[in-house]
């Protein structure tokens, strides 16, 4: 993969890849927030992981001879919590949950160590955010995670991208 453009497609075949690869994640899809009204999708195993679409934002270093593009990822680890009232269920799901986002956390810091990874030095772990989620879907919890991945950004026009 190239280590320079980290392109959305990347991001997303990564996060799918750390879905089949986590022993405690039975399923993995994408998913838009008016989803989250609406009851989860059929045919998808507990825990799950949901991707959601990432954002960017750019920045310079001081002396502006460097572009930064810092991809803002976000995903859900997500079971269901049996019972609306059943809080023990709840309570049992957030920690089974937080473990799985912790491993994931730790997983990725792994890589942002590792000099033969794509995520090598382009994981921000001071970015990292775990949220609680709950109830949605069919009364699921679980923890939506949010961390940034830093990479170079040309910001130099390609030429031959215009009619000018």
């Amino acid at each position: 993969m190239d280590k320079v453009k980290v392109s959305h497609k990347q991001i997303v075949e990564f996060h799918k890849d750390i879905a089949e690869k986590h022993v405690d994640i039975n399923g993995f899809y994408r998913f838009n927030w008016n989803e989250i009204e609406g009851s989860f999708r059929s045919g998808i195993g507990t825990p799950a992981l949901l991707l959601e679409s990432m954002s960017s934002d750019f920045s310079q270093n001081p002396n502006k001879t460097t572009s930064f593009n810092h991809r803002r990822v976000s995903f859900l680890v997500l079971d269901f919590a049996g019972n609306v009232n059943d809080f023990d269920k709840q309570e049992e799901v957030l920690d089974n949950t937080e473990s799985i986002a912790l491993e994931i956390s730790a997983y990725l810091n792994t890589l942002n160590k590792d000099s033969t990874s794509w995520l090598y030095g382009l994981y921000e772990v001071d970015s990292l955010k775990l949220e609680k989620v709950g109830p949605i879907f069919d009364n699921m919890y679980g923890w939506n995670v949010l961390y940034t991945i830093k990479n170079k950004q040309t910001m130099v026009m390609d030429a031959t991208k215009w009619n000018i």
